[in-house]
């Protein structure tokens, strides 16, 4: 009696999965090994040796409290699409703490959006899950467009030779975020025309019914970049001994980081370094190596942070939260 096989289909689909997943991994090592190529190795050991302690704690500090910035816009999300039972801001942040955690350390940078997704269905009774991973992809679409416009702004008040295409490439990046917006606004209106299950699917998304609440999560969206600028400027102040100022910062630390929604790679690890050593020694005058060690200690907070999130977990499971609230 011959084992049953996969059906076709699953059988394409795992190894389209596959692909996309080596691709990301291939252009992530690939970027490392170029950084690596152009950057000595003692002399990025002598770059980290340079940051202080308290600067690291600091970006660490930062990057947490960043976090709970996130988790109030998450929930002005929430009240402007009209869910009836909002968690509150702790519970919230401890969720959106353990979600980094996911995006963090496990492949494909998403599982900690569906964890906020899926903890957060009840908010809105009957709609469920559907509506509530709405508003995470849309919080998401937000943190982009809330880092595009910062770096349009930035390069409107200080603009920088050789980056002319970045207004062209910004206005690219918000109107592709407005427009996954805009589909989220119209999709019940479009639902009874959508067969069966598509249909289904797009009347159980939200609709704005509060505005100024949505408003109020775009402008907090600039203070999450702004408080990412500050963790750059932690560390690159630390390597540079003081050279390169805060102003600096909010100009080169979102553009670097844009490289992160670059899709072939994992987390944007590897583009995001190259673009700090571009960035910073183009315009700045900072050393390659100093420019990748204070990148790499971004990513370093981030993992740290994350890795408590996870801790937290352990401790104080978030579906015992929900049981318990």
């Amino acid at each position: 009696m011959s084992e049953p096989t996969e059906p076709p289909s699953a059988a394409r689909n795992t190894v389209r999965k596959w692909l996309w997943r080596g691709l990301r991994f291939g252009g992530t090592a690939a970027a490392f090994a170029y950084i690596l190529s152009i950057v000595d190795p003692a002399e990025l050991g002598g770059a980290f040796a340079r940051v202080s302690a308290l600067a690291f704690f600091g970006a660490c500090l930062t990057t947490l409290a960043n976090l709970w910035v996130g988790a109030v816009r998450w929930r002005l999300l929430l009240a402007a699409y009209g869910a009836p039972r909002r968690p509150s801001l702790l519970r919230l942040t401890h969720v959106y703490w353990v979600g980094f955690f996911y995006n963090n350390y496990v492949p494909g940078g998403v599982g900690g959006d569906v964890v906020r997704g899926l903890v957060t269905r009840q908010s809105f009774g009957e709609r469920g899950t559907t509506a509530s991973m709405t508003v995470v992809l849309v919080e998401r679409a937000l943190g982009l467009g809330g880092l595009l416009l910062l770096v349009s702004g930035a390069n409107l008040v200080r603009p920088l030779p050789g980056t002319g295409d970045v207004l062209f490439l910004s206005a690219l990046g918000l109107a592709a975020a407005a427009g996954g917006i805009g589909f989220v606004a119209v999709s019940r209106r479009v639902a009874p025309r959508l067969p069966g299950k598509l249909g289904e699917l797009a009347a159980s998304i939200p609709e704005i019914e509060r505005p100024l609440p949505f408003a109020g999560a775009l402008g907090v969206s600039l203070g999450t970049q702004g408080l990412v600028a500050v963790t750059g400027w932690l560390l690159l102040g630390s390597v540079t001994g003081g050279a390169v100022t805060l102003g600096d910062a909010l100009v080169v630390v979102p553009l670097s980081m844009a490289a992160t929604y670059i899709p072939f790679s994992v987390g944007g690890a590897g583009f995001r370094e190259g673009a700090f050593v571009y960035f910073c020694a183009t315009f700045l005058g900072v050393a390659e190596a100093d420019a990748v060690a204070a990148s790499l200690l971004i990513w370093g907070s981030q993992l740290v942070v994350g890795g408590l999130g996870g801790l937290s977990q352990l401790v104080l499971p978030i579906s015992r939260e929900e049981e318990s609230s």
